[in-house]
């Protein structure tokens, strides 16, 4: 089984009826016209914002960040200590943004394959010309991998549509890498954290450049998760969202490759790769060094 966008909304649904306090936000569409969710917590200063699912075969992603922001909120609610941080603190300390899926229609494409009903599924398989979609779809409905569509050095890695690494006309030629810039720019998160998988690996530089704070952040989110800090090469060195939010803001930004093996994880690993990653998280909103 894997994380689709009907499990995601019905695990926001439960976020905010639980919790007073779990704000609910919409932060623009897809291309296929789906809502692109955010969750609102807490009333500090500090703004930390988790993004997930930016790949269809990323799905783990989301589940991951759902389920920090649940546990997260029941902590606050009842003071016990998340991984030893104090929540009821954080809440106080930091304002918590978690997208937890910016791509739910390529998600939703490799979970669940192409509906022949669907014109942008239609055009889609028309133009990268490919039968199966389930299990190897990255892009979103228009064959434009989101994480190489952003304004850093951006530049298309294929020349057309594709089920991953072309990175659209233009930066920010995407409905969705528009809503979230656009959402970065207006809330001007302090420290902002990129999750995909796989690998176990924590980049935090754009070009070799490290933002105040940003590597000794990193190295403790490593120590805490045993996941290394790397250098990203390849067509992952260039074109990302931490990439455009480094170059954008001179603030610390992460990518962060959770779990190991083979996209799709399979949501079974979800409890073997938690506590690492929820660590790390807390780590990086509570701006340990």
């Amino acid at each position: 089984m894997y994380y689709d966008y009907n499990m995601l909304k019905a695990d926001i649904d439960r976020e905010i009826r639980k919790y007073s306090f779990a704000e609910y936000h919409l932060i623009g569409k897809s291309v296929m016209e789906r809502d692109i969710p955010c969750l609102r917590i807490g009333a500090g200063q500090r703004i930390t914002l988790i993004a997930a699912a930016f790949h269809g075969l990323e799905s783990l992603t989301a589940a991951l960040a759902m389920r920090f922001a649940g546990d997260y909120s029941e902590h606050i609610n009842n003071g016990n200590p998340f991984f030893g941080e104090n929540a009821a603190r954080l809440f106080l300390e930091n304002t918590l943004y978690v997208l937890p899926m910016i791509n739910p229609d390529g998600v939703d494409i490799a979970v669940n394959g192409i509906d022949p009903s669907e014109e942008a599924h239609r055009k889609i398989a028309g133009l990268v010309g490919i039968c199966g979609f389930k299990g190897k779809w990255q892009a979103n409905a228009k064959g434009v991998d989101l994480n190489h569509n952003y304004d850093a050095h951006w530049e298309a890695v294929k020349e057309k549509p594709s089920p991953s690494k072309y990175g659209g006309e233009y930066p920010e030629s995407e409905p969705e890498t528009r809503a979230l810039v656009s959402f970065v720019r207006r809330v001007r998160p302090d420290i902002l954290i990129a999750l995909h998988s796989q690998g176990g690996e924590i980049y935090c530089d754009f070009e070799g450049y490290y933002p105040e704070g940003a590597l000794e952040t990193a190295e403790a989110m490593s120590r805490l998760s045993g996941y290394k800090v790397c250098m990203p090469v390849g067509s992952a060195a260039f074109g990302g969202c931490k990439d455009w939010f480094i170059r954008e803001f001179d603030r610390p930004g992460f990518t962060v490759e959770v779990g190991h093996g083979q996209n799709p994880l399979p949501m079974s690993m979800l409890d073997d790769i938690y506590e690492e990653n929820a660590r790390l998280l807390l780590c990086a909103m509570a701006k340990r060094t």
